[in-house]
């Protein structure tokens, strides 16, 4: 019984983990169509997430993001010898709540994204899974004083 439970846990671990790094690749995307910024920003990565938990991956975008997530819970199996570098966290919470920024291009994905945060509020999830990823999003939000239109 426990066996199972594992797996299951496990299991729901790495759907989560696929999601998230889904999102990630979504917000990549977002920050490289941003002419004014040269690297990722916080709101680059949670227009990212918004826009994968309301947008259903593709098949290929799911196999791709189970495989990493995979190499991320296993990482004994992973070929990869990867180094990050420590960088050290400059971040200061906000004191006053701001508005979420998004770039202005007009391609499929940003577009997306900003439909995305139009409706984000009134997005009901379809699943348990999707309602933590969402409840993630808004809590993060709400830490660093971001609202979503």
């Amino acid at each position: 019984m426990n066996d199972s439970i594992d797996t299951i846990s496990q299991n729901i671990m790495t759907a989560y983990i696929a999601q998230m790094q889904s999102g990630m690749k979504i917000s990549k995307i977002i920050s490289e169509h941003n002419n004014d910024l040269d690297e990722l920003s916080g709101d680059d990565i949670i227009c990212g997430l918004i826009y994968r938990l309301m947008i259903p991956m593709t098949n290929s975008e799911m196999v791709e993001s189970l495989e990493e997530a995979g190499k991320i819970m296993n990482p004994e199996e992973s070929s990869s010898d990867e180094e990050y570098d420590a960088v050290e966290e400059t971040y200061k919470k906000p004191e006053i709540r701001r508005k979420i920024k998004t770039n202005t291009c007009n391609c499929d994905v940003c577009s997306r994204v900003r439909e995305c945060l139009i409706n984000f509020k009134d997005y009901e999830p379809k699943d348990e899974l999707a309602q933590r990823f969402k409840d993630s999003i808004n809590e993060t939000c709400e830490i660093h004083k971001i609202y979503v239109i």
